[in-house]
């Protein structure tokens, strides 16, 4: 990948990554939590992906993880018709929570699972890849690409 294909937001977080660590890291907890809002913001989510979703993903090519995301909340939303449906309760507030939870969800994931695709060249269905201490530590060890 060509180093000018990345833009400076994109090399900002994946030096952040490289150097600290995936999140579920003590490195990346420690350095993470020493910057500024701004800097936090950027690096630990994406405003795209907010608003977007399943869509950014498939953008950045993370179509797999985006898949499994939507789908899991498709479930959710189907389990909530099915008890509104029976129980003639209104679940729309409760519905509208999940969905601004899953807005949240994948803002927070799409710069690791894009960051492990393009660096480290892992292109899983697993969209929370790196997030606990074990598996970041197995993700470090891989070889990392240029970007």
């Amino acid at each position: 990948m060509d180093k000018e294909s990345i833009s400076e937001k994109w090399r900002e977080r994946f030096d952040f990554l490289s150097t600290h660590g995936l999140p579920g890291t003590p490195s990346y907890t420690k350095n993470y939590r020493t910057m500024k809002l701004g800097q936090r913001i950027s690096i630990g989510s994406n405003l795209y992906a907010f608003f977007f979703g399943f869509i950014y993903f498939c953008i950045l090519g993370l179509w797999k993880k985006g898949l499994v995301l939507f789908l899991g909340v498709a479930a959710i939303q189907a389990v909530l018709i099915a008890i509104e449906t029976v129980t003639d309760t209104d679940m729309n507030a409760f519905s509208k929570g999940i969905n601004i939870g899953y807005a949240f969800v994948c803002a927070h994931l799409v710069n690791t699972a894009y960051y492990l695709r393009t660096v480290k060249g892992v292109d899983s269905w697993n969209p929370f890849q790196g997030l606990t201490r074990k598996s970041a530590e197995a993700l470090s060890k891989l070889p990392s690409r240029q970007y």
